[in-house]
């Protein structure tokens, strides 16, 4: 064997050792890139992956497909929870705990919170309560803050008269407390100006709307939204019994408790049962003389 041949032969050796360890290294490295990937099949760690289809958490991951809420906050109105949130934005209607001793009463205590209505015991929404002590001024000032949620919230009812009475003659002063109204600070708007005729009105023509505003100041001076109380005077025959009103009570939120001869209509028989007391003023109670424009 002459030299030249070794020297080939020797060469050839040293390539194909070169060769076997760049693969076995490269085999190696791949393994070990392998066990790293957290994502890969040969990794024994993969079905933990919460990316991993056979991670039996994988629904519950808040990143996950699956997950119905993935693509919104929890806590955003898009959440199709958020509907059930017993903190939503409308504490009156539709009481998320289910459990209100008061259940037939709109204003009655709810165990989920302060009670919008301003502590009226279970019942009647129109019988007193506890109220504070304020001045007509300090009620007007209340008031002005106050009135464009207000109009605002009774608005939601859909109610034309909800939405329209602000723009009605006013005929009181300033907001006075009314007991039969829940000793709440009431306001008394009309679409006739002869109401403010008072005793001297006679019996209001058909179409007739009676709106009374309120809220109350509790005794530690927090402020509470209260109910729209509206009077419609109707075709004669709608009820002969009542003087031909109807009555309708809306939350402040929006909410309708009831209406005369409609929806709810038993959660405000209080209205007539009370106003029949006033048979010979066409069933109407008109505000204390001092507090009249």
């Amino acid at each position: 064997m002459t030299k030249t041949t070794t020297n080939i032969i020797q060469a050839t050796v040293a390539l194909l050792f070169t060769l076997s360890m760049t693969i076995s290294a490269a085999t190696s490295f791949a393994a070990s890139s392998d066990a790293m990937n957290p994502c890969a099949k040969a990794n024994p760690c993969a079905k933990h992956n919460p990316c991993a289809k056979a991670n039996p958490c994988a629904k519950h991951n808040p990143c996950g497909m699956a997950n119905p809420c993935a693509k919104h906050n929890p806590c955003g109105m898009a959440n199709p929870c958020a509907k059930h949130n017993p903190c939503g934005a409308n504490p009156c209607a539709m009481n998320p705990c289910g459990a209100n001793p008061c259940a037939m009463n709109p204003c009655g205590a709810n165990p989920c919170g302060g009670n919008p209505c301003g502590g009226n015991p279970c019942g009647n929404p129109c019988s007193p309560a506890e109220a504070a002590d304020i001045s007509g001024k300090e009620a007007a000032k209340i008031y002005k803050k106050l009135s464009k949620s207000l109009f605002a919230g009774y608005a939601k009812s859909g109610i034309p008269a909800a939405k329209e009475y602000s723009k009605w003659s006013r005929f009181n002063k300033t907001p006075y407390v009314s007991d039969t109204h829940g000793s709440r600070e009431v306001n008394n708007y009309s679409n006739r100006k002869s109401y403010g005729k008072y005793e001297e009105a006679g019996t209001m023509s058909v179409g007739t709307i009676l709106a009374k505003d309120s809220f109350m100041v509790s005794p530690s001076g927090k402020v509470n939204p209260g109910p729209l109380f509206l009077m419609e005077k109707m075709k004669a025959g709608y009820n002969k019994e009542n003087g031909d009103w109807a009555y309708t009570l809306i939350m402040p939120n929006g909410m309708v408790v009831g209406t005369s001869q409609g929806k709810g209509a038993q959660n405000v028989n209080f209205c007539s049962d009370c106003h029949n007391a006033a048979e010979d003023q066409d069933y109407m109670f008109f505000l204390p003389e001092e507090d009249r424009k």
